[in-house]
């Protein structure tokens, strides 16, 4: 495997575990996390020995979205730029040929819960929070989360979750098919390797061939929905209100 600064990845029999690292910001990307991510799955695929792949963070959290004190400083085309890179990387997450569960504890928030709703599946610890909160910053998120949201929990409750930004804990994810299974703060990782390592028994080809057919067309970060969502985060951030809220959240240093 090739090095990498943002990442830890570790195998257990059949299972890879890529590990976000960066809790000193709750595992907030940049743009080369995003790189990293995308080169790491390329590297899990293509190898044959790994069967299923957990995707978590390190620390205190899953992951808190993008790094707003480096993120939220794009604007015009690096800012486009940067909403293409995020949305390919959650379609790399959900195109992989193998199947990719999301082990989520602490804040899963902004594109962090849309990284998890780009795996496979989800199992969640006991103190996990999910959240949309781009919608308190004036703006909207913007890599698949409003195209895969209503898959998973339904139209209505997703117009709220996404409409209100507010926190989603354990149970009621658990309650809406957010979350496949929760599990004690100190076990997630266990409960999810041996849930991994059964998958992994399992046909290769046919697991493929299930997730294709589950998720036929997932939004294309150059089809019409990522193009929108560029358009939708150039007019969002040029709005006084995102540049006040956001100024604001850096200050302060993030959803915590």
């Amino acid at each position: 495997m090739s090095d990498y600064r943002y990442l830890e990845i570790g195998r257990d029999g059949p299972v890879a575990i890529l590990k976000l690292n960066r809790p000193e910001v709750l595992n907030a990307c940049n743009p080369a996390t995003h790189r990293e991510i995308q080169a790491a799955l390329e590297e899990l695929e293509l190898e044959e020995a790994v069967k299923v792949i957990i995707l978590t963070g390190a620390g205190r959290a899953f992951c808190s979205g993008s790094d707003l004190r480096e993120v939220g400083k794009f604007e015009g085309e690096e800012a486009k730029r940067y909403i293409r890179l995020d949305f390919s990387t959650k379609n790399r997450i959900a195109t992989c040929s193998k199947p990719v569960i999301g082990a989520l504890h602490g804040h899963v928030a902004g594109g962090g819960f849309e990284m998890a709703l780009a795996c496979d599946l989800r199992f969640v610890a006991e103190d996990v929070l999910f959240s949309l909160p781009e919608i308190k910053l004036g703006t909207i998120p913007g890599s698949g989360g409003l195209q895969r949201l209503p898959q998973i929990v339904g139209l209505g409750i997703a117009k709220e979750w996404a409409m209100t930004g507010r926190r989603i804990g354990a149970e009621e994810a658990f309650r809406r098919g957010l979350a496949n299974a929760v599990h004690p703060n100190d076990r997630l990782l266990e409960e999810t390797l041996v849930f991994a390592k059964d998958l992994a028994e399992r046909s290769g080809l046919a697991l493929a061939l299930a997730k294709v057919a589950l998720d036929p067309a997932p939004p294309a970060a150059d089809g019409m929905i990522g193009f929108y969502h560029r358009l939708a985060s150039q007019a969002c951030h040029d709005d006084p209100v995102y540049k006040q809220q956001a100024g604001s959240y850096t200050k302060k240093g993030g959803d915590d």
